[in-house]
């Protein structure tokens, strides 16, 4: 049951991330402007394609098309995290040497820490998620969340005070929560595939799947929140750029 919940959980943030990578697709688009936009498009749809793929592959079994089914998602996912630190670096650091040298680091170690796991895992079709290799893994992916979830805790602080002075939107202010709200559910996915692999090598395999299972629903919970933030949000602007 809780393998069927992640699965779930995962494709269906799949199907937002392609939702949400076509929209801001469109909005670029139609203003000339495909810089950031672009960036976020690519690492969304091939985040979000990757993420998808892995699972499909896996369900194929130890099979030379299921492993490549699983590899390509892996690789995928990773260009999609490495757009991801590209795009925290120029929208919260874009000045300075420091957000470059974040950006680069954390890819670094989101492609090392890949090929370190390829090279340590026996089946791609049955991932250890107890492996050290798998650890380390779950680290470098939830390292740039962490970034992001600190630059967006802050400015969402400096929102809500200028809210209460009247001078901030509170739209922003919802969309700064949504996303920091976001970047701490991907943080705790990662932490929670490592308590499950910590469960799973400890023989508490009940434990195990409660923490995959809770994987599942927090990629829901993502799925949420991305909902509301882009398009639930877009509809209460446009009704009342309407009204006015």
């Amino acid at each position: 049951m809780a393998s069927v919940i992640l699965i779930l959980g995962k494709l269906c943030f799949a199907a937002i991330g392609v939702a949400v990578g076509a929209r801001l697709a469109r909005e670029g688009w139609s203003r000339g402007e495909m810089g950031l936009h672009g960036v976020a498009l690519a690492a969304i749809c091939v985040g979000g394609i990757g993420l998808a793929a892995i699972p499909i592959g896996q369900s194929l079994g130890d099979t030379p098309t299921g492993t490549g089914v699983a590899l390509t998602g892996e690789w995928s996912m990773r260009a999609g995290m490495v757009l991801f630190c590209v795009f925290i670096w120029r929208t919260f650091r874009p000045e300075g040497l420091l957000g470059g040298c974040a950006a680069g680091g954390c890819a670094a170690l989101l492609i090392g820490a890949l090929v370190f796991d390829l090279r340590s895992q026996p089946s791609w079709a049955h991932y250890d998620y107890g492996l050290l290799s798998a650890q380390l893994n779950q680290l470098s992916v939830a390292l740039p969340f962490a970034w992001s979830c600190l630059e967006s805790g802050v400015l969402w602080g400096r929102a809500r005070r200028r809210l209460a002075l009247g001078l901030a939107d509170p739209a922003v202010v919802r969309r700064y929560l949504f996303w920091w709200s976001a970047m701490l559910c991907f943080v705790l996915i990662c932490l929670l595939a490592m308590a499950a692999g910590e469960a799973h090598d400890a023989g508490r395999n009940g434990l195990a799947d409660a923490a995959q299972g809770a994987r599942g629903i927090l990629y829901l919970g993502v799925t949420a929140l991305a909902w509301l933030g882009v398009f639930s949000s877009s509809r209460k602007t446009s009704a009342s750029a309407t009204a006015a």
